[in-house]
């Protein structure tokens, strides 16, 4: 409410919230009303707001998925026939949004700060879709990782909205950086592209991911013929059993070689001499590796297996150990929190020949 007043002309603001507290840090101001309410209630949100349509709508949902009652999830259905219903849960900032965007008159603006999966989930691709094809403008900035460190670090994104005469939105994508917010990468994409995905990351990595493609010697782990096998167990599952196990804690700071004893027992998957181990998930070592100099172990299902052939096993993981395989790998890993690798794409990663 305050970032909405102090910053553009407004002649009447409106707001929902349910949280009484944080309802309470609302000063009151002149032109504006704040309902006690549930959004994901749609008798009540129809009760305070009734037939009021909005020249902007704005927010901050919650993130992630919640179970919802059956008259929300006959609402979401109502607002977005494409939703995959999982039960009696949905995806909260999807609904938010969706709810917002009933209620805004055009021409008008939405603005809003969404997770991850709004701007990258294929199976939201018709939500971005729908969105494109009804809006005239978009913009989609990714938000430094630490905007909400006070509660968690996830990768969220504003996207910006605005609805006129035209149709067939044209789609910007950015980066947003610091504690000033200082735009400091935007590109243009195309609509297909904006469809697939409204990440500007996403788009770079591709640049990037082609452009090691070519050079000369280069081909793809999947081309070399690697074997990619993540661990069976976790790491708290191997502690009970007493089984001694390699996690993405035990990968060395500097890139290099590991040692083993073998003793590991039978019934789980291990590495052994020569194999290349790569974090699967984790934010802050996803670009680690290391090899295995001797020895076996068991690996904890939070780590991969690399099986490459020994004619260019070395050169696989110098290329790795670089500061461009690294950047690589971070840049294919994705996730709102914690990020993580999948097998398709590893397979995917350019690796000298």
């Amino acid at each position: 409410m305050d970032a909405c007043l102090s910053s553009r002309i407004v002649d009447r603001y409106v707001g929902v919230e349910l949280d009484q507290r944080l309802a309470a840090k609302c000063q009151s101001a002149p032109a504006t009303v704040l309902h006690l309410a549930n959004v994901l209630d749609p008798v009540a949100l129809q009760s305070v707001l009734g037939s009021q349509r909005f020249s902007c709508v704005v927010g901050n949902p919650p993130f992630g998925v919640s179970e919802v009652s059956l008259a929300a999830q006959a609402r979401l259905k109502a607002l977005y026939p494409y939703v995959t219903q999982v039960k009696s849960w949905a995806r909260l900032d999807l609904y938010f949004l969706l709810e917002s965007l009933s209620r805004l008159r055009r021409p008008g603006e939405a603005a809003f700060i969404v997770a991850a999966p709004i701007v990258q989930d294929p199976a939201l691709a018709a939500f971005r879709q729908t969105l494109i094809n009804s809006a005239s403008e978009i913009e989609c900035h990714e938000l430094p990782p630490l905007t909400f460190d006070k509660w968690a670090e996830v990768q969220s994104f504003l996207l910006v909205a605005r609805f006129g005469k035209a149709h067939g939105a044209t789609v910007t994508l950015g980066r947003l950086s610091g504690d000033d917010f200082k735009l400091t990468a935007s590109r243009r994409v195309g609509r297909e592209g904006a469809i697939h995905r409204m990440d500007l990351a996403h788009h770079e990595f591709q640049d990037f991911s082609q452009g090691l493609a070519r050079r000369n010697g280069f081909t793809t782990l999947e081309a070399l013929g690697a074997q990619i096998v993540r661990g069976s167990r976790s790491r708290h599952e191997f502690e009970a059993l007493g089984v001694d196990h390699f996690h993405t804690s035990d990968f060395p700071l500097s890139t290099g070689g590991v040692a083993f004893n073998s003793k590991s027992p039978a019934g789980f998957q291990t590495a052994e001499a020569g194999n290349i181990l790569l974090p699967r998930v984790g934010t802050r070592c996803i670009d680690r590796a290391a090899i295995v100099a001797k020895g076996r172990r068991a690996i904890t299902e939070a780590v991969y297996r690399v099986v490459v052939p020994p004619s260019v096993r070395a050169s696989v993981f110098d290329w790795m150990s670089a500061e461009e395989g690294k950047t690589w790998r971070r840049a294919a890993a994705h996730g709102s929190c914690a990020k993580h690798l999948t097998v398709a794409a590893l397979m995917k990663m350019p690796v000298p020949s």
